[in-house]
């Protein structure tokens, strides 16, 4: 299909795994933080989520959503925020749950909420171990619904249409699937307390800003006459701002070049939490065509990466790619002190990001 400068089309698919005789699909994670800005405890929480995103160099089955709800309300609060952390029974913040689902980090008691500094010190372990890290080892075992998105976005109107769609295979076992959708932004400059006087340009990472499905805790997943394949279509118009729950005082902008939509399918219990875990997730850019948002970072084998007095070169070549730190900035490649960097550049018409030690 051709594109024309103001129609953006996003395509956005998983694939379906063999296991035997019964079909499993590709698996996204959904990685849930409950924050405040006005929470000095909570950087700590967010610094290790973000070496947990960039240790998966890039992978868009990985979907990380904040929600600023729980310690105190603040200029990214949204309303739709409440009912999933009532349901999740949570207290204050940071909270940081994967899945939905009681998770046991090393030796520790099975847990909702979990540590994410430890979550990353497990992640670690595992790595050295079994050579997958703790995301790494969740989408390895697939999921028994497949979750697929396609987007349309017209730049000029602001509208947009999602339609999500897929299958289950024999084993899907939720009593009460829905279907949740928000769009999000990648991240958002402002400030934040973290002890005395704070931080005035932190980044915020991947916020929820708009909730797109109907209901705060989902959309009852409506399955087609096969009893197997479902579709179900969104509109609306993705507003220039929205206000910050509950006194609506200040407007926050959205940026249109950081947004994207994700989606996950989710059973609801409010009986059982141990009967509320995310089944699949994935996410696409807005307005952007390709499919990296949701499948594996393409094989980058013919990229060759070295560091070379604080410069990194990429098949020889000192330009033609993005550096980010941990952070999400972009940063000069030039000086670079020792830490960890995401490259990201172009292989054809795909994105590739690797992650790169600076010694």
């Amino acid at each position: 299909m051709k594109l024309t400068k103001l129609l953006a089309i996003a395509a956005c698919a998983t694939f379906p795994l063999l296991a035997g005789a019964q079909t499993k699909y590709t698996r996204g994670i959904l990685v849930e933080y409950y924050t405040s800005q006005y929470c000095g405890n909570c950087p700590p929480a967010s610094d290790a989520l973000k070496t947990l995103y960039a240790a998966e160099g890039g992978n868009g089955r990985v979907v990380w959503l904040t929600h600023h709800y729980g310690y105190a309300n603040d200029t990214l609060t949204i309303e739709a925020s409440k009912a999933p952390y009532e349901l999740l029974g949570l207290s204050g913040a940071p909270n940081v749950l994967l899945n939905r689902t009681y998770m046991r980090l090393g030796s520790g008691a099975e847990n909702l909420v979990l540590n994410a500094p430890q979550m990353v010190n497990y992640s670690n372990y595992l790595e050295r171990t079994t050579g997958n890290t703790l995301f790494q080892r969740e989408m390895a075992t697939g999921a028994d619904i497949s979750l697929d998105m396609d987007l349309t976005y017209d730049e000029d109107t602001r509208d947009l249409t999602v339609k999500v769609y897929g299958e289950k295979n024999e084993l899907f076992d939720a009593s009460n699937p829905t279907l949740t959708i928000y769009i999000a932004e990648t991240a958002w400059v402002s400030w934040q307390m973290e002890y005395y006087p704070g931080i005035m340009d932190y980044h915020h990472m991947n916020p929820v800003r708009v909730l797109v499905s109907d209901n705060d805790l989902g959309d009852a997943l409506e399955f087609g006459d096969d009893k197997k394949t479902y579709s179900m279509t969104y509109r609306l118009t993705v507003p220039e701002s929205v206000g910050n729950y509950p006194t609506y005082d200040v407007d926050v902008p959205l940026n249109r070049d950081s947004l994207y939509v994700a989606a996950f399918i989710s059973n609801i219990d409010m009986s059982n939490r141990e009967n509320i875990k995310v089944y699949n997730a994935v996410k696409c850019d807005l307005g952007n065509n390709s499919t990296v948002g949701i499948t594996a970072v393409p094989s980058a084998d013919n990229l060759a990466i070295v560091v070379e007095d604080g410069t990194i070169k990429v098949n020889g070549s000192d330009t033609g790619f993005d550096i980010y730190n941990l952070a999400g900035q972009v940063v000069p490649n030039r000086s670079l002190r020792r830490g960890i960097y995401l490259v990201r550049t172009m292989q054809g018409e795909k994105p590739v990001v690797r992650k790169v030690l600076v010694n």
